[in-house]
């Protein structure tokens, strides 16, 4: 299993004031030289296009020569060479297919140690690594583990996920969950949501969407969807899940 581990920008930079000290703690998290560094388009890994990467790779490892780097999406190589690598330092990753790579390298048990260096705190990144139980290393903590109903109600989402989640089965089967956690007490909460999705194997692909239903539904919009489920569903979870548990 992947051990996980992020840290985002402005807990790095501190406005300048600790760069060092915090570069010091992923790398010894990491583990030693030589340092993987993962980045979005390797052609671009440059002061003139990519000066933040560029930054934080000189601070985390200050030999060049301990520095590697490779674009994220040949994270995807490994699963298919069947290789496992001691980690990768993953820097500022945004795009869909850069997020979908590194899902499934965690997924494949590709990579031993993944550190993620996140440039915002609200990027989507984070709601899979505090999904997946990751330790923020600046605060040192790991997110409480998403409550186990609402994940087995994402799981059930993700079955019904194969035509998307913003229309037809998908989206009847959100829409109607959501709104039997919320008569049970569970506030339309997108984060919360989206942390219970991603530890149910969700994908990048979809989180978007099952973020904007449940901020729609939170805002008091009403979506008309066909019942995917009995009145009694949330019972039903609450019941298979306690049963499993004991």
């Amino acid at each position: 299993m992947t051990e996980l581990a992020y840290m985002v920008r402005e807990d790095w930079g501190q406005y300048g004031t600790a760069m060092v000290p915090q570069s010091a703690i992923i790398r010894e998290w990491t583990g030693g030289a030589p340092y993987l560094f993962a980045v979005t388009d390797i052609r671009k890994f440059s002061r003139a296009d990519r000066g933040a990467d560029v930054e934080v790779a000189e601070y985390i490892a200050p030999d060049a020569a301990t520095r590697k780097v490779f674009d994220i999406r040949e994270l995807l190589m490994l699963e298919r060479e069947d290789k496992v690598i001691d980690h990768a330092i993953v820097l500022h990753p945004f795009e869909q297919r850069d997020l979908e790579a590194i899902r499934r390298a965690v997924e494949g048990e590709s990579v031993a140690r993944l550190f993620v260096l996140i440039w915002s705190p609200r990027d989507m990144v984070r709601m899979w690594l505090d999904g997946q139980g990751a330790t923020d290393l600046h605060t040192h903590e790991t997110s409480s583990a998403p409550d186990s109903f609402m994940v087995a109600a994402a799981e059930m989402m993700v079955r019904e996920e194969y035509n998307g989640l913003s229309s037809g089965f998908g989206k009847d089967a959100v829409v109607q969950l959501v709104r039997a956690f919320a008569a049970e007490g569970y506030p339309a909460d997108a984060d919360a949501w989206l942390r219970a999705y991603f530890a149910a194997g969700g994908s990048f692909r979809h989180a978007e969407t099952l973020g904007k239903l449940v901020d729609e539904m939170k805002a008091g919009i009403h979506h008309r969807v066909r019942p995917r489920y009995r009145d009694n569903i949330f019972d039903i979870i609450r019941e298979r899940v306690t049963r499993g548990e004991e």
